[in-house]
């Protein structure tokens, strides 16, 4: 008998560690994925541009003001600032800026240079200067308008930048493409060639691939043309007469041709949380921008919540506990405190938004936000406090009140101050369900990302930022770093909560 008592002991001590590694193993996993995506971004391009930088393509730069987040450009982008396809920054690098473009007069060689640059050796192929591009008599001039000028951008000769100065920054330009003959391209029972990969495109350069057939395309030969004599690229006319040609060319060149191109799929990966997005304010409902503006709401949201929802818990559950007869009436009280308790934050936030925004008055804005975040909290306070208070010994009250001192007084200098661990965690627990909160805000609080002017300014905390961010499509990359962010407050406050719980309890 002692045998199987200790087996069974042991069978449910292993069961019973088992699932609290694996209960721990979940969280840690889902908070390692959200903090990951959140510091780190990972997402799948396409276009027809190889990845190769060039910092000086024909001895020229492309240079931008330096209030710009850009790392590099690609021709096609470089291609629609000068012919009015892109007439704002933020569909190209999330900077809400008018897009100036700005060009040496073509009648100068270097403007000449960058003319040849955009539309291609053999000519512009029926693209011509757009609307908006003001031409510069010469470099230092276009240099000047650049560092004057947010969001302009210049073609100049790289030798020109000696004296740039601070203001603008130079960009390398991705303008190598794949060309291949209108066969590689056809589409035989209903195939033609797939999306290439960076690591199938470098199989093709390198001869391991012999038929496009490999790539989902025609049987056919695979032909690669060598480059020019002195170049970098091979000649248009080449790889359009050969048959299952296949060649790096200029973008510019492939255009004024009319060459057809292959298409890359990659992984561009970089960080997605920086000190720019905390310290910058939103624009564009958070398309571009940053949060600051977001974390200042929040925190005035939190303040303004426990200022008024501590004080109303704590004297709750001090007259449920010192001054109240028990009897049904307070066990009726405790039951309906312990239900709101469990009430879905939207049945709060419909009757915040009822109550507070229409029948009061108050409008959506930080003070109806924070009094529905108060109603929701307080069942959780009341409740931790009342069961703080009791687990007071009563020996502590009864020497109190034999010293002479009056029930307020022991309330106020022994009850509190010895419960005041239980109250702090009860209080951690409601302002992290307060600082988690979305529907409740959304509907009383509103959600402009300015930040708040007064009580009655409607505002956005970090939560209705994350699910803003995902419902309306605005940026998942950008929902991942608001709710990192969001995550490291929560764990801060608590680790600090913890600390001082910690040193009111006695603990090292």
């Amino acid at each position: 008998m002692p045998n199987r008592s200790v087996a069974r002991e042991k069978t449910a001590f292993g069961i019973i560690r088992f699932l609290s590694v694996f209960t721990v193993a979940i969280l840690a996993l889902i908070m390692g994925f959200i903090l990951y995506k959140g510091l780190r971004y990972s997402n799948e391009v396409r276009g027809t541009v190889l990845p190769y930088e060039e910092a000086s393509p024909d001895g020229l730069s492309i240079v931008v003001n330096d209030r710009e987040g850009l790392e590099s450009l690609e021709f096609p982008v470089l291609f629609g600032m000068y012919t009015d396809e892109y007439i704002n920054w933020s569909k190209i690098s999330a900077d809400e800026h008018e897009l100036l473009p700005v060009a040496i007069d073509p009648a100068a060689p270097d403007g000449a240079k960058a003319e040849r640059l955009l539309f291609g050796e053999s000519g512009r192929a029926g693209a011509e200067w757009g609307s908006s591009v003001r031409f510069a008599p010469d470099a230092a001039s276009a240099l000047a308008l650049v560092r004057a000028t947010p969001g302009a951008v210049a073609i100049v000769p790289s030798a020109a930048l000696g004296a740039a100065g601070k203001g603008v920054q130079t960009l390398p330009l991705r303008r190598m493409t794949l060309a291949v003959s209108e066969d590689v391209v056809a589409l035989v029972d209903n195939r033609s060639v797939e999306d290439l990969s960076d690591a199938a495109i470098d199989r093709l350069l390198k001869g391991s691939i012999a038929n496009w057939k490999e790539l989902g395309g025609p049987d056919l030969a695979v032909s690669i043309l060598p480059a020019s004599p002195g170049g970098m690229t091979a000649p248009a006319a080449a790889i359009a007469q050969a048959k299952g040609g296949v060649a790096r060319i200029y973008a510019s060149e492939a255009q004024a041709a009319g060459l057809s191109t292959l298409t890359r799929k990659g992984v561009e990966r970089g960080w997605n949380l920086s000190f720019r997005y905390l310290v910058e304010a939103p624009r564009l409902s958070g398309k571009v921008g940053g949060i600051s503006t977001i974390i200042l709401n929040t925190f005035f949201m939190l303040i303004l919540t426990i200022a008024m929802a501590a004080p109303i818990g704590v004297a709750a559950a001090v007259y449920l506990v010192e001054y109240a007869k028990q009897g049904p009436l307070v066990r009726l009280l405790r039951l309906g405190t312990e239900t709101l308790a469990g009430i879905p934050s939207i049945i709060f936030g419909l009757f915040g938004f009822l109550f507070f925004v229409d029948i009061l008055g108050f409008g959506f804005g930080l003070l109806s936000g924070c009094l529905t975040l108060t109603l929701m909290i307080l069942p959780t306070i009341v409740r931790t406090s009342e069961e703080a208070l009791k687990a007071v010994p009563r020996s502590l009250r009864e020497g109190s009140l034999a010293l002479g001192a009056t029930k307020l007084q022991t309330i106020a200098r022994v009850a509190i101050p010895a419960a005041a661990p239980g109250i702090l965690t009860g209080l951690i627990l409601g302002i992290g369900r307060a600082v988690g909160e979305t529907a409740a805000l959304i509907f009383t609080m509103g959600s402009d990302y300015k930040l708040a002017k007064g009580l009655f300014s409607s505002a956005r905390a970090l939560s209705s930022h994350v699910y803003l961010l995902f419902a309306e499509g605005i940026s998942f990359d950008r929902a991942f770093s608001t709710a990192t962010v969001l995550i490291l407050i929560v764990l801060a406050f608590n680790f600090g909560a913890r600390r001082l719980v910690g040193r009111m309890g006695g603990m090292k």
